[in-house]
């Protein structure tokens, strides 16, 4: 009777426990605020998918209202969040921010017709009601902080933040450029958006429960960064759409 050699068996059998301890491996769940069919969703996702499979680890990412998102992870109910801004730990000082952004995001001003916004400032001084998505807690800061000079009001999404414009119901919107989804994106050539007011660099934060993989995908993300994964990953989801 055949028999393989004794190194071969070994080798073989550290493969099949190690396939069903990746298997088995807890499913570690991630949210974001972003529309499933934006390019930020999209290149959010592939790289979670990519920095956790170089880290050990199985994540997903769930879209979920930002609000909710932030009162989940607070909760311990989801692992982390990815596309929050670099001062998002000053609110939450007890969470783990990665050590590099994994995209830097465009904030742009969008009106029915060009106004020459080109800042923060010249948004005060060209719009007198501005919407912006609900959740996005910086445009929250900064467009509150332009009272009473501007009148600022969440909406449910992109979307409905271009149609306010368009509505006349609001002077200008302030979007994400990576958070227009595909049935948002057909609005913006009926008004004029502005080239970017503010480039945000975007986090993945953990939670206070997960703080001990911060270090294990901090190392990822380099490696990740090495390898060129992050710019691929943009020019196909950003650049190709």
């Amino acid at each position: 009777m055949f028999r393989l050699p004794p190194i071969i068996l070994i080798a073989a059998a550290l493969a099949v426990a190690g396939s069903a301890h990746a298997q088995g491996a807890k499913e570690l769940i991630f949210g974001t605020s972003h529309d499933e069919n934006s390019p930020l969703f999209l290149y959010a996702s592939a790289y979670l998918q990519q920095l956790c499979a170089e880290g050990g680890q199985r994540c997903t990412l769930q879209r979920l209202p930002g609000r909710r998102a932030e009162a989940m992870l607070a909760a311990g109910s989801i692992v982390g969040e990815i596309g929050r801004v670099k001062d998002y730990i000053l609110k939450h000082p007890d969470y783990v921010r990665l050590d590099e952004p994994f995209v830097v995001s465009r904030t742009r001003i969008f009106t029915r017709v060009d106004k020459g916004i080109t800042s923060w400032e010249a948004l005060a001084k060209n719009a007198r009601t501005v919407s912006y998505k609900r959740g996005v807690y910086l445009y929250q800061q900064r467009l509150e902080a332009m009272q009473p000079a501007i009148q600022p009001h969440d909406v449910q999404s992109e979307s409905a933040c271009l149609q306010m414009v368009l509505s006349a119901r609001d002077d200008a919107c302030v979007f994400d450029d990576g958070g227009i989804s595909t049935d948002a994106r057909p609005l913006l050539a009926e008004g004029h958006s502005s080239a970017s007011v503010e480039d945000l660099p975007l986090y993945v934060y953990l939670g206070k429960d997960n703080a001990a993989l911060a270090p294990t995908l901090s190392d990822a993300a380099r490696r990740l960064a090495a390898r060129g994964v992050p710019g691929r990953l943009h020019r196909k989801f950003y650049e190709g759409r």
